[in-house]
């Protein structure tokens, strides 16, 4: 029946097919997926055109020429503090740390740390006045005092042109005369401060200086310097001891006051004269040893250091 009757237009080709293939002929790549997607394909790159090289971080640059300018910056400083403490040539001493060793009056060989490396210049000090006889001449705690009326003492404190220059109108041309030295507290000035030790004799005069005065500050008279046959080893104290006596001369000239011996940390002895009502000290220095016929080497005025 004409009516009933389907045609299949896949059954029958085409005689009209509009790509010009011959009758009965299939397109052998029908079955295979659609590949073109949603997406675009992306174009190929140009062989000829090199890969792009992304930029360094600007962080990471800066972080590390920084470390860089950091590290010789240290190395720098180093080598200039290594040249500096070498041109300085400053010389450091410990105290113990304990405090235990004992000392006689006036050891103040470790009051200080540091010693400095300059000293002033030293010039001799030229003769001053008239000279002053020696039994004129008086050691006191503070001074040698000239008993001459209407002629000024030596009084610590002065200035040392003057002072010294008096001791050299009256004793000569000194022994001796140190210059200007760092102390290490050997003449009783505190370690590190500048001191000049003047000697005629058996008689040492200590000179100290703020860096701008000079002034005469303190005297050791002992007879173990040398110069007994100098005019200044006839000098006494004010009441009358002198170098050479005996202990029992030392008592007995003292006997209102107090006289007391010492023993330092190198084994060697020392008489203290101190105020029997203020046990203020007023005069100490070496002896040999601490019986009756014993002698008082030197006398001493109070150190420099312990005066303050």
């Amino acid at each position: 029946m004409v009516g009933n009757r389907r045609e299949d237009r896949h059954s029958v080709s085409d005689p009209k097919d509009p790509y010009g293939n011959p009758p009965g002929w299939t397109d052998p790549y029908s079955g295979l997926s659609d590949i073109s997607g949603s997406d675009p394909i992306p174009p190929l790159e140009d062989p000829r055109t090199p890969a792009a090289t992304p930029p360094g971080s600007p962080l990471l640059t800066g972080l590390v020429v920084g470390l860089l300018l950091v590290a010789l910056s240290v190395a720098v400083f180093q080598l200039l503090k290594s040249d500096e403490t070498v041109a300085t040539g400053e010389t450091t001493t410990t105290a113990p740390a304990d405090g235990s060793e004992t000392t006689a009056p006036g050891d103040t060989s470790t009051t200080s740390s540091t010693v400095p490396t300059t000293t002033p210049p030293s010039e001799p000090y030229p003769p001053v006045g008239t000279p002053i006889a020696v039994d004129k001449m008086k050691l006191k705690s503070d001074r040698v005092a000239v008993q001459i009326n209407g002629t000024p003492d030596l009084a610590f404190g002065d200035f040392a042109d003057i002072s010294i220059g008096r001791l050299v109108s009256s004793f000569g041309e000194p022994d001796q005369d140190t210059g200007w030295q760092v102390s290490t507290g050997e003449w009783g000035v505190c370690t590190g401060e500048p001191e000049r030790v003047i000697r005629f004799g058996p008689f040492a005069a200590i000179v100290t200086t703020d860096g701008t005065t000079e002034v005469f500050n303190g005297y050791r008279q002992d007879l173990s310097f040398g110069g007994i046959d100098s005019d200044a080893s006839q000098l006494t104290t004010l009441s009358g001891l002198k170098a050479g006596d005996t202990v029992e001369t030392l008592q007995t000239i003292y006997a209102t006051e107090d006289v007391t011996f010492v023993t330092d940390s190198t084994g060697d002895e020392f008489f203290e004269l101190r105020g029997a009502d203020t046990g203020t000290l007023l005069l100490w220095g070496p002896v040999r040893g601490t019986d009756p016929d014993s002698l008082v080497v030197g006398i001493f005025a109070p150190d420099v250091c312990d005066r303050g």
